[in-house]
């Protein structure tokens, strides 16, 4: 089956890497390359960034995507959506109880190995009012933004907490049929190992497309698709099972 490495960053957002190494790492490991940087945070905040941005990927035979935070409202002018080839949103921020937002930043960095440290900052009581938040905020963007793939679903503290309990179960159908009723693709992701394969194999039964990713930041985190092949292998994917852009890349 074809790769298509679809969630990647550089260091034109928080990557440690330039685009020319992502480039030629992919091609060396035969992946179809998607470039997502970070929009509005990490180095491209304005429209103008933006374009320099597009311009710059515009040099490579790649994808043109931006990943966004879900809880963010986004709208782009015309002219800027339409050279974009998709739009990954992943949830960064959860809502805390004062109208206000809770960064994830340091679990991100320990879980993905950056980081030994982390300071909780959330309450563990609170782990299904977040969740049940979450499902409202990304119902709210699906039916409100350009949305092609929900990035890195399942990566969240409450997640983590309540796994194997009815109520995350029930948690993932809902985002499963949120995905499945505005046509947006799971994202199956290298880095996090996530979702599970029960999830992916629910999502699959319930006829949802899928989109791969290595979410690379660290050029040793180039193209591991590992966990990728691993659920194509035991859910039984097809190439058809995933989303793929439009454009033709030259």
């Amino acid at each position: 089956m074809q790769l298509y490495d679809l969630h990647t960053h550089t260091s034109m957002s928080d990557a440690s890497f330039p685009l020319s190494e992502l480039v030629e790492t992919e091609q060396k490991l035969g992946n179809i390359l998607g470039v997502s940087d970070h929009l509005f945070c990490c180095g491209i905040f304005t429209f103008r960034d933006l374009d320099d941005y597009l311009a710059e990927l515009s040099n490579y035979p790649v994808y043109r995507g931006v990943e966004v935070n879900m809880e963010h409202h986004i709208t782009l002018p015309d002219a800027l959506d339409d050279r974009l080839d998709y739009v990954i949103a992943s949830v960064h921020n959860m809502p805390d109880t004062h109208g206000g937002f809770i960064p994830l930043s340091q679990y991100f960095s320990r879980r993905s190995g950056h980081s030994l440290t982390y300071e909780k900052n959330y309450s563990s009581d609170l782990n299904r009012y977040y969740l049940a938040y979450i499902i409202k905020m990304i119902e709210k963007a699906f039916s409100n933004e350009r949305i092609d793939i929900l990035g890195h679903a399942t990566v969240l503290p409450p997640c983590d907490e309540l796994h194997g309990t009815r109520f995350l179960q029930q948690w993932e159908d809902a985002v499963i049929e949120l995905c499945r009723k505005h046509n947006i693709a799971l994202e199956i992701s290298g880095l996090w190992h996530a979702p599970g394969i029960d999830m992916i194999r629910r999502a699959k039964q319930a006829g949802l497309r899928f989109s791969m990713g290595s979410d690379c930041h660290n050029s040793l985190q180039i193209g591991v698709m590992d966990y990728v092949e691993k659920a194509i292998g035991e859910v039984g994917l097809t190439q058809e099972d995933f989303f793929v852009p439009r454009r033709e890349l030259v």
